[in-house]
């Protein structure tokens, strides 16, 4: 059965604005204020929740974190990938981060156990 041109219209109408509805949500999914903060090749740690407090920017090696962030990493974005390295009593924890990851809570994470950063586990 061929539809009409209204229904056509319709039809195309409706397709555009769940395109449009889509890409609005996969846009908003990586916050938009924390990219111009965030240098490209780095991942960024804040000492606070929602990117606030200081701020330190990896950008490859193996580092330990300076004091101020050890245990407290309560939110980060990552522009590159690396691994988050926890040191608890001597045994090496390790959890992988790819570029596109972010948290804007990371307090109620592995940012309470951070120790340092480095390219890969």
């Amino acid at each position: 059965m061929k539809a009409s041109k209204p229904m056509r219209t319709l039809l195309v109408a409706g397709v555009l604005t769940l395109a449009t509805l889509g890409t609005t949500q996969t846009a908003q999914a990586v916050p938009s204020t924390t990219n111009a903060v965030c240098p490209s090749n780095a991942i960024c740690l804040w000492t606070g929740v929602s990117y606030s407090g200081a701020q330190y920017n990896w950008t490859g090696g193996y580092v330990d974190l300076p004091g101020s962030w050890r245990d407290h990493t309560y939110s980060f974005i990552a522009n590159r990938s690396g691994a988050f390295i926890d040191w608890s009593g001597g045994q090496k924890t390790c959890r992988t981060v790819s570029k596109g990851h972010y948290a804007a809570r990371y307090d109620t994470g592995f940012g309470k156990k951070i120790d340092a950063v480095g390219d890969k586990c």
